[in-house]
C-alpha cells in the first residue's frame, strides 16, 4: 500500500497539472475568441465558424474541469492521456473512441454531446477538478505510458 507521503506527492502532482492544463485552455479560449473576432470583422463565415466551434469545445472543457469530469471520455468515461491533453487541451475523445470516429469515417470537430450530470451523491464543488491520474506514464508527452 502506498506511504501517505506518495499519496500527497501524487495528489500534488495531479493538481499541479490540473493548473497547468487550465491555463492552458484560458490561453487557447483568448485566441479562439480573438480569433472569431477577427473573423467576423473580416466578415468570414467559414472562418467564424471555425472559431466559434473552438470557442465552445474550450468553453465545454473548462466547464467539465469545474464539474470533476475533465480528462474523461464523454463516450465511454475512460481516461484521455496526459499527453493527449497537453496537445488538444479540450479534447473530449479518449484514444479508443477517437480511432472509432476516425474509422467511421468522421473527421475534424465534432457536436459536442451535452455534459454528463455528476454522480448521485457528489457535490459538484467538493470533487477534484477534473480526472487527469497522476502514476505511470501520464507524464509523457505520448500519453502512452512508453
Amino acid at each position: 500500500m502506498a506511504s501517505l507521503q506518495t499519496l500527497m506527492q501524487d495528489y500534488d502532482q495531479h493538481r499541479a497539472r490540473l493548473e497547468e492544463l487550465r491555463d492552458l485552455l484560458e490561453e487557447r479560449l483568448a485566441a479562439a475568441r480573438a480569433d472569431l473576432s477577427a473573423a467576423v470583422t473580416a466578415g468570414s463565415a467559414a472562418l467564424a465558424g471555425l472559431a466559434r466551434r473552438e470557442s465552445d469545445a474550450i468553453e465545454s472543457a473548462l466547464a467539465r474541469m469545474d464539474r470533476g469530469l475533465y480528462g474523461t471520455c464523454v463516450r465511454c468515461g475512460a481516461f484521455i492521456p496526459y499527453g493527449v491533453l497537453r496537445r488538444i487541451p479540450h479534447e473530449q475523445l479518449c484514444l479508443a473512441c477517437a480511432g472509432t470516429r476516425e474509422r467511421q469515417g468522421h473527421s475534424g470537430a465534432t457536436e459536442i454531446p451535452a455534459p454528463r450530470p455528476a454522480p448521485a451523491g457528489v457535490p459538484e464543488r467538493s470533487r477534484p477538478e477534473a480526472a487527469v491520474p497522476p502514476g505511470p506514464g501520464a507524464g509523457d508527452e505520448a500519453g502512452n505510458g512508453t
